[in-house]
């Protein structure tokens, strides 16, 4: 084999393991955003079965959801602080309106804002994107492509 082939080779080897790592990046990526999900979807009918029978929210807060272990396993960090799969602060609280609350994920990465916040959208009262309410329906995708950042923050509101 002559140098040029040599080189050649190795060229392609560096090729095929960089093409790898970017679909192992991509797959863990992916990963993470439907664990993130499923978190959300456990958190939200969690609060919502914990807190059946009562009229309201008030008082809700993330220390109560902690003691009262209503947080999914993979959000809950030791020292009782609730956390999203990026390490963002995540929390509860009554909504502004009693008889909503809100669960606010901080820290979520650019690539995960968009899935995150269409996650199922019609089922939230409102879902807002680094401080702007997002028109659920036509044309959310754009509106929350005009608030993406490298870390967001997505206030999800339910009843």
């Amino acid at each position: 084999m002559t140098l040029l082939e040599s080189v050649g080779a190795l060229l392609l080897a560096v090729l095929v393991l960089g093409g790898s790592a970017f679909m192992i990046k991509k797959g863990i990526e992916s990963y993470k955003v439907i664990n993130a999900q499923q978190n959300l979807s456990t958190f939200r009918l969690d609060l919502k079965s914990a807190c059946k029978g009562q009229p309201d929210f008030t008082g809700l807060t993330t220390a109560i959801a902690v003691s009262n272990k209503i947080v999914p396993d993979g959000m809950l960090k030791s020292g009782g602080t609730v956390r999203n799969v990026w390490n963002g602060d995540v929390t509860v609280a009554a909504g502004t309106d009693p008889t909503t609350f809100t669960i606010t994920e901080n820290g979520v990465p650019e690539y995960a804002c968009l899935k995150m916040a269409t996650f199922q959208a019609e089922s939230w009262e409102s879902i807002t994107v680094n401080g702007v309410e997002i028109t659920q329906g036509s044309g959310m995708v754009a509106a929350i492509t005009e608030q993406l950042a490298e870390s967001n923050t997505i206030v999800f509101t339910s009843n």
